[in-house]
């Protein structure tokens, strides 16, 4: 039977005490006592109503809001009975939460009832209570349903990411590579609140992608890519470390070698080197300026190491006659004669660096697939993680601080790409009232430069350059082999405070058995906190590490819509 309303019942009334006609007036007198006494007894209830109604609604908002801020409330992955299983958790926790908070003026909140349903980008609640009556009891209405709706979105406020992703050699074992490139697309399911294909762009995200190992490539393809920033004339000091003489710098060197596969010229293939550490340029994300070439940054060039050297790690100009080609005979080149001499390159074939993650090159060491600079398509950050290869040794603080510039307002990157539908914009500034900024970094080893590799270099060749140039110039700070990676680890805490300071949230995960306990407890302190670290042993941890850093972010970024 359908329930009559309070107002079809005191229509009700008035309609049969206006068609009666029977009785004296001062019978009348005293039945219009009643319609009078039930209006101000309703409205005396309707006062009541009104108030417990704010404060059945006030339980309910309260109720969605830790409903979202619960980790059950991550629901991606999850279909058919597991998620049907994992609703009713979240209904039943809901229904305790206002039961518990919610303090009913007249019977309890015993009664209320819960419908509740949640996605990845919300949680809704619709909640009812029968609130009893007093007076209007005497109309017939015992009770008047009380109904609150309240609805979490999550990413609401906007977010800019950047991924900060180990790829060196040591990638390459026990499947890591292929656990990274998995974690990565599970945070980007959980932030878009689907897959690529379902969502492949929203107006809450943007992304950068910035895959290192002894250096970082820069993608010259790339929607905000300007050559103002490289050294391409050779007017930083640092570009002109490699070779003897005036003429050749590490931009036009490349220029000088020949491609095996077709004889063509080589052109620079965008990994850079760090700048000076001169004013800590090296750890900072200080805009390049075409007018002050300290400020540019070198093209990695790795030289090629004599022929015959003990330690030898990059000998990719294997004849002798061009090694030696323009040196006097006499007294026999020094071996850093021989790795000098910009003769040696000229019209000189070489490898293919696509051929193979581990070709001797100038390309040597550099992270083997590009960077994706800030961007709305989301496509083009998939492509960039399908790309990542392993290769290389590893330098954390030269991913950091391309990580931090990718995020960064400033100069090099000051733009944000669009997708199909959405216009490119400005990278916000630090403190924005919208957007927020979280960098995640994932390394699966200590900083590992081979320090002692030979008797000439020090080390590998890396970002930083040779570890044994003369300290005037050299970017580690030290020519003493062993202080090599000390200095790359206090580089690691310099970037990571400045981050931080800037007002970058910072998740850091090491991974796998090659990070040894120091670097873990160098990592957890770079992080925005304790909390916002972990050590992931395995693929399953790294996955469960970066699901945690996706459902964060939307719960940080919850707002109540009624």
């Amino acid at each position: 039977m359908r329930k009559e309303s309070p107002v079809s019942k005191a229509k009700s009334l008035f309609r049969r005490y206006f068609k009666s006609e029977h009785g004296n007036v001062t019978i009348m007198t005293g039945l219009a006592v009643i319609p009078m006494f039930l209006a101000a007894g309703a409205a005396i209830d309707m006062a009541r109503v009104n108030r417990e109604q704010a404060t059945f609604q006030a339980s309910v908002d309260s109720a969605v809001l830790a409903v979202a801020a619960d980790t059950r409330s991550a629901i991606g992955g999850l279909s058919g009975q597991a998620l049907a299983d994992r609703i009713q958790i979240l209904e039943d926790f809901a229904r305790d939460y206002v039961n518990s908070n919610y303090s009913a003026e007249v019977g309890g909140a015993g009664s209320v009832t819960i419908d509740l349903t949640a996605s990845n980008q919300a949680v809704q609640i619709m909640a009812r209570h029968e609130f009893p009556t007093t007076i209007m009891k005497l109309a017939g209405v015992s009770s008047v349903e009380l109904e609150a709706f309240a609805e979490v979105r999550k990413a609401m406020r906007p977010v800019e990411l950047t991924m900060v992703m180990d790829t060196t050699g040591s990638m390459a074992s026990d499947s890591k590579m292929d656990g990274a490139k998995a974690a990565a697309r599970q945070l980007l399911n959980i932030l878009y609140g689907g897959t690529a294909d379902q969502v492949p762009e929203s107006e809450y995200l943007r992304v950068s992608l910035v895959p290192f190992a002894s250096a970082v490539k820069l993608n010259q393809n790339a929607f905000d890519f300007s050559l103002d920033w490289i050294d391409t004339q050779g007017t930083n000091p640092l570009s002109r470390l490699n070779f003897s003489g005036t003429t050749r710098h590490n931009y036009s060197a490349w220029s000088q070698l020949r491609n095996n596969a077709n004889n063509a010229n080589r052109q620079w293939n965008g990994c850079v080197e760090a700048r000076t550490r001169t004013g800590n340029l090296h750890v900072s994300d200080a805009a390049p300026d075409p007018s002050n070439p300290a400020t540019l940054f070198p093209a990695y060039f790795a030289p090629d190491t004599p022929n015959g050297l003990s330690g030898t790690d990059n000998n990719y100009i294997t004849s002798n006659t061009h090694e030696l080609s323009g040196l006097p005979t006499s007294p026999t080149p020094t071996n850093i004669q021989r790795q000098e001499n910009p003769a040696k390159y000229t019209n000189r074939p070489s490898a293919d660096p696509t051929a193979s993650t581990n070709s001797y090159g100038p390309w040597k060491n550099c992270a083997w697939s590009m960077t994706v600079p800030m961007t709305y398509d989301r496509s083009k950050i998939e492509s960039g993680i399908t790309a990542m290869q392993p290769a290389g040794y590893t330098m954390i603080p030269e991913g950091l601080i391309w990580g931090w510039r990718t995020i960064s307002p400033g100069a090099p990157f000051t733009l944000v790409e669009g997708s199909p539908g959405i216009a490119s914009d400005f990278i916000s500034a630090y403190g924005h009232p919208r957007w927020q900024k979280v960098m995640v970094l994932m390394t699966d080893g200590d900083n590992d430069v081979n320090p002692g590799v030979n008797s000439l270099n020090g080390a590998q060749y890396t970002a930083y350059g040779r570890g044994y140039e003369t300290l005037a110039d050299n970017r580690y700070g030290t020519t003493t082999s062993g202080n090599f990676e000390s200095a790359l680890d206090a580089n690691v805490q310099t970037i990571c405070t400045s981050v931080k300071a800037a007002g970058v949230e910072l998740y850091v995960t090491s991974f796998g058995s090659g990070v040894s306990t120091a670097t873990q407890n160098a990592l957890r302190s770079c992080a925005t906190d304790p909390a916002h670290y972990t050590h992931a042993s395995n693929n399953t941890a790294l996955q469960a590490f970066f699901d945690h850093i996706g459902q964060e972010t939307l719960n940080k970024s919850i707002f109540v819509s009624k």
